[in-house]
Order: structure tokens, then C-alpha cells, then sequence
């Protein structure tokens, strides 16, 4: 009967942080948002106001994502006011989630799937020509300890 091989506690390998795939990701990130909600990765994530300070335009963040989600209505309706002999009456107008998203797609999709085409070619481009420096960094932050690398 043949022995069995006994495994031993393997140490995991800590995995390091790829700077250049993590400015590629953001960058493309940025790139879908800005096509599919018409405005910028950070201001997605990060609006205080929820899209509501770009009057005018079909702006959806995720705050708005996640009200629609929960039952609300994704923010997309917009409020015009009318006055008339002294007395102002608010009506709500806007269009629905997908019919925004779509003239979202019809101003900004060219652009954005020109995008999507140009940063991993230009980042492959990068890659290659800084081969040896980035090396050259990389194992300097090997031996720094630092999880990073470029």
C-alpha cells in the first residue's frame, strides 16, 4: 500500500497590490459610469446631493440606484415650477431609469466604448515599455515588505 503524502501547512503567499491593474480598473470604471449615468466615477460614489446639482442633465449616482432599489423611484424625475397671476404650481416631469440610461447611451456611448478600447490597449502599451524599470521597482518593494507592486 502506497503512503499517503502528508500536507503540511502551507503559508500562504501575502498577494500584492497591482498599481497599474488598480488605475486600469478605475479608469475603466470611470469610463462606464460616465456612459451609462453621465457623470464621473468619484462623483457616483461620492454625491452628497444625488445627481442633483447638474441641473439639466441625466445625472443617476448610486444613492439613486440604491433608492430605485428599495422601491423608490431612482431619482430621475425632475422638478419644474410654473408661475402664473402669483401663484407657483410644482410639477414633477423626467423620464424613467432605462429611458434615462438610454439618451445616456445615445449622448456618451461612443465615447465611452472608445474608452473601453483605448485604456487596456494604452495600459498594455505601458506595460511593455516600462518592463525593466518597473522590475527594477518591484523588487525593491519586495524587499521593503510593502504588498505593492507597479
Amino acid at each position: 500500500m502506497a503512503k499517503r503524502k502528508s500536507k503540511r501547512n502551507a503559508r500562504r503567499k501575502q498577494r500584492n497590490i497591482n498599481l497599474a491593474g488598480l488605475a486600469e480598473s478605475a479608469l475603466i470604471a470611470n469610463a462606464v459610469t460616465s456612459g451609462f449615468f453621465n457623470c464621473g466615477l468619484r462623483d457616483f460614489v461620492m454625491s452628497a446631493d444625488g445627481g442633483k446639482g447638474n441641473a439639466g442633465m441625466n445625472v443617476i449616482t448610486a444613492r439613486e440606484l440604491l433608492s430605485g432599489v428599495t422601491g423608490g423611484s431612482f431619482g430621475t424625475s425632475k422638478t419644474s415650477s410654473f408661475t402664473y397671476g402669483g401663484t407657483t404650481t410644482y410639477s414633477s416631469i423626467g423620464d424613467t431609469f432605462g429611458a434615462t440610461v438610454k439618451q445616456n447611451l445615445m449622448d456618451n456611448g461612443a465615447n465611452m466604448v472608445v474608452q473601453l478600447v483605448a485604456i487596456p490597449a494604452g495600459f498594455k502599451v505601458f506595460s511593455k515599455l516600462t518592463r525593466k524599470p518597473r522590475s527594477t521597482l518591484n523588487n525593491a518593494l519586495k524587499m521593503s515588505g510593502l504588498p505593492l507592486k507597479v
